[in-house]
């Protein structure tokens, strides 16, 4: 997944700046998107979650004791402990740029058929741990996972974070943001992979799915197709 960087017309840049208030309106929110089902139907991620997992008592041990981090994992260390006692705002903004400064590496892509369309999605051939990310670096996907797992380890429920895959018209490629929920916003959030926090709906993105460990949501569908079909139930809690 990458990015693109398009010259905009001095027209087209006026047209934007008069439209912007709308954007505000039609920004990324949790409550739009159609539930799927359990974050286990991308098998990809399902293994990634599993990975998290094993990878979390060495993170864990790491936090705990210096002498016990592993080097890839020693920034990670620093960073928490300096953005510990900051809001949650700044630290959502520290953890943006951190991810940010990472190598940036591309990484092969596949499709898969939409649990409930006709259309194929594009998913990450795999998606990184955040102790991946750090020995090596990666592609937009591996910025936004890793920033959900700082996150988490931050203690930020996972029901406010969401991995939202979008189509950027401009590239053309798909390209990986990452969603967190602000209890006094209307609008989620959007970490960047260009340091940019968007609290609008960035007007060269076209959101397509998004999930995190528990769930995956679809943002392509309509209303009219979501009622002609029988969607699964969403569960009423989500990982804490």
């Amino acid at each position: 997944m990458g990015r693109g960087h398009a010259v905009r017309a001095p027209a087209l840049i006026l047209l934007l700046s008069v439209l912007a208030p709308l954007s505000a309106e039609a920004g990324y929110r949790f409550e739009d998107g159609y539930y799927l089902g359990s974050a286990s139907l991308l098998p990809d991620w399902a293994d990634t979650l599993a990975r998290v997992e094993r990878e979390r008592p060495l993170l864990k041990r790491c936090l705990a004791d210096a002498g016990r981090c592993p080097p890839h994992l020693r920034g990670v260390r620093a960073l928490l402990e300096r953005i510990e006692d900051l809001s949650l705002d700044r630290q959502i903004r520290v953890i943006n740029r951190y991810v940010n400064n990472r190598h940036y590496h591309g990484d092969q892509r596949g499709t898969v058929a939409s649990a409930l369309s006709n259309e194929t999605i594009t998913v990450p051939s795999r998606w990184s741990t955040l102790g991946e990310f750090m020995a090596r670096g990666g592609d937009c996907e591996d910025y936004a996972t890793s920033k959900y797992q700082l996150l988490r380890t931050l203690g930020v429920p996972a029901a406010d974070l969401r991995v939202v895959v979008v189509l950027d018209r401009d590239s053309r490629e798909h390209h990986a943001v990452l969603a967190v929920r602000r209890q006094d916003e209307d609008n989620a959030w959007l970490l960047d992979s260009d340091n940019q926090i968007h609290r609008g709906h960035p007007f060269s993105y076209r959101f397509i799915y998004a999930l995190n460990e528990t769930s995956i949501w679809d943002h392509e569908l309509d209303a009219d197709d979501w009622a002609r079909m029988t969607p699964p139930q969403e569960p009423t809690e989500e990982a804490s």
